[in-house]
């Protein structure tokens, strides 16, 4: 991904070094794989209405993604909660199997405390980030007060993901 980085951004009109906009195509990027990754597997995917406008590639998310409303799998408190979540995975029966914040520059405190309320569910819980930021993850998820999930949140880097999706994305030309 990094070698295309500046043919990406001049396709998109954005500007080399110009942060805020780099952020909002990074993250809008990483979520449209994580909806396509979660397709080639069977799983319905969701994002948050707010993020239906951004583009992944030339489609609007909302364009590639099954739902921007939320499937009602719990209490609303908790529904509050999830509703934020950049990409949930969810199963047949419309309960969520992976969650997914996607973590540019952000702190990762905000994400993890969103996988903390959702714990009670039979989840996996992901924080995807750029790999320079593993060591900062490991920091806030070491705290105490993240103690009942650190066992259970994965620290999953870019490259990773876009190999995921080129694998899988192999896998769905050669089906028959």
């Amino acid at each position: 991904m990094e070698e295309m980085r500046d043919d990406v951004l001049k396709y998109f009109k954005l500007k080399s070094g110009d942060k805020h906009n780099e952020e909002k195509f990074t993250h809008s990027y990483y979520q449209g794989l994580l909806i396509e990754i979660g397709k080639f597997q069977n799983y319905s995917t969701y994002i948050p209405p707010q993020d239906k406008n951004k583009l992944f590639l030339k489609d609007k998310l909302s364009d590639i993604v099954d739902s921007t409303e939320l499937p009602c799998f719990t209490y609303n408190e908790l529904l509050r909660k999830a509703k934020s979540v950049d990409v949930i995975w969810f199963n047949e029966r419309k309960m969520p199997s992976a969650l997914y914040e996607i973590e540019h520059t952000t702190d990762f405190k905000n994400s993890l405390s969103k996988f903390y309320e959702l714990q009670d569910f039979y989840a996996k819980f992901h924080i995807v980030a750029d790999n320079s930021r593993k060591e900062e993850f490991k920091d806030k998820l070491h705290v105490s007060m993240f103690k009942p999930i650190e066992n259970r949140v994965d620290f999953i880097d870019y490259n990773r993901v876009v190999g995921m999706y080129e694998n899988l994305a192999k896998i769905e030309t050669y089906k028959w």
